[in-house]
């Protein structure tokens, strides 16, 4: 009973439009009222589950990885990714188009959030094909679809959160993102090259190897951080703690000191907003410690795994519910917030059933990205109006067809599970 009513509570809270976070905070509040009565609710032990939430070292890569792609973005240095991204596929049907896609993966080695890179590429890019005659629709659905990559390929704050919470190396999952990362993108630049040939778009003027060089030499800077990031993880050489501080700590050099783009009054400014952020990630993830908890003591997980088995105990087909289920929760509720609150249930269904948890965790975050393209809390779709003139209702029109290609890569991934663990176990056997 006490468990419905905090469900219920939890539902209700979300339908009056308070923000996530604090209607697990409150509809956990109402659970211990209910359970122990409203002069011994006890605020103790949820102060010690919301800290024991937050004490983990894997943690601090998350504003460090925040810190890093704001970093890059306002030190100018996307323009030059661009050009460089631009040099070398520029000269294909559309080129444009798939130029989005390269720079996104580009960038996907510094930011690690789909938000970040909409907002900093995306009115690169956007502008830039509006001013070759592209459509609205099609620059700002590109844009958008192509985004989804950040939190893929590492750095990721939903990888870190989701090792943390589903007990998987932290290393070994941001280096089973690159693949799927990578397969991600030519999915969408195959589908760009079906539909840029059909509408018959431009390409731009195919670059001599001069001015790729030229491009390669101005963004060479950029270009290191990426690979000090991943190539730190995947030789061992860091943690992904320490690969988003040395990173963070280049990325300082390059705009304070190197390229002077960022001034110590803009420093600031980038400090506090990283601050800011990470503030709301790390309540969100000491709120659901809680949650978490309460759904764990209702014995939830084994619950939710006994009516997925007995409805069937075939593998396949509880990865399907999942994989439903998490298309449905992702439309109401940001990735963020989804890992926290589905991870601690959804990890002790797969293991019964059979399944890795490492490949299940490259499985959920893909399909949670999806949501991020889909209404009423697509974040992207949010990020991507700010910047251009297009509407959320005709920019959800235009996205909805990029959404196969994604889905494509997640039944490829579900399918093939090597396409995710071959890398982490390659490197070192850390999956």
């Amino acid at each position: 009973m006490t468990l419905i009513i905090l469900l219920c509570s939890l539902v209700i809270f979300l339908v009056l439009g308070i923000p996530a976070v604090f209607s697990m905070g409150l509809s956990t509040i109402v659970y211990f009222i209910v359970d122990r009565g409203i002069f011994d609710i006890p605020f103790e032990m949820i102060a010690q589950k919301t800290v024991f939430g937050l004490n983990s070292f894997a943690l601090l890569a998350v504003p460090l990885f925040l810190l890093v792609g704001r970093l890059m973005n306002e030190s100018g240095t996307t323009e030059k990714l661009f050009m460089f991204a631009k040099a070398l596929v520029g000269h294909f049907k559309g080129g444009l188009a798939h130029v989005n896609v390269l720079a996104s993966v580009i960038f996907a080695g510094m930011s690690g959030s789909a938000t970040a890179d909409a907002a900093g590429l995306g009115q690169i890019e956007i502008k830039a094909m509006r001013d070759a005659k592209y459509d609205l629709d099609f620059s700002c659905s590109v844009t958008a679809a192509s985004s989804l990559i950040g939190p893929i390929i590492p750095p990721s704050v939903p990888i870190i959160l989701y090792a943390i919470l589903g007990g998987v190396s932290v290393n070994a999952l941001l280096i089973a993102g690159i693949i799927p990362g990578l397969l991600m993108a030519v999915s969408l630049m195959l589908y760009i090259a079906y539909v840029v040939r059909k509408r018959n778009y431009p390409s731009e003027k195919r670059a001599t190897f001069k001015q790729i060089m030229f491009a390669f030499k101005h963004a060479f800077l950029p270009l290191m951080t990426p690979v000090i990031l991943i190539g730190g993880i995947i030789s061992g050489a860091f943690t992904a703690t320490e690969a988003g501080a040395v990173a963070a700590f280049y990325a300082l050099i390059l705009g304070v000191f190197v390229y002077r783009s960022i001034s110590w009054r803009k420093l600031y400014d980038i400090f506090n907003k990283t601050m800011k952020d990470s503030s709301m990630i790390m309540i969100i993830l000491a709120i659901a410690n809680v949650f978490s908890w309460i759904l764990t003591r209702e014995k939830i997980p084994v619950v939710v795994s006994n009516i997925m088995l007995t409805i069937s105990d075939d593998y396949w087909a509880i990865m399907i519910m999942i994989i439903l289920f998490l298309l449905f929760l992702g439309c109401f509720m940001s990735s963020i917030v989804s890992i926290n609150i589905a991870t601690p249930v959804l990890v002790p269904v797969v293991v019964a059933a059979g399944g890795d948890p490492l490949h299940f965790g490259i499985i959920m975050i893909l399909t949670l990205m999806v949501g991020e393209l889909t209404p009423p809390f697509g974040m992207v779709l949010f990020a991507i109006t700010r910047i251009s003139d297009i509407k959320f209702d005709r920019l959800v029109r235009a996205v909805l067809p990029f959404l196969f290609p994604v889905i494509a890569v997640i039944v490829l991934v579900l399918l093939f599970p090597q396409i995710a663990t071959f890398l982490p176990h390659y490197l070192g056997g850390t999956g």
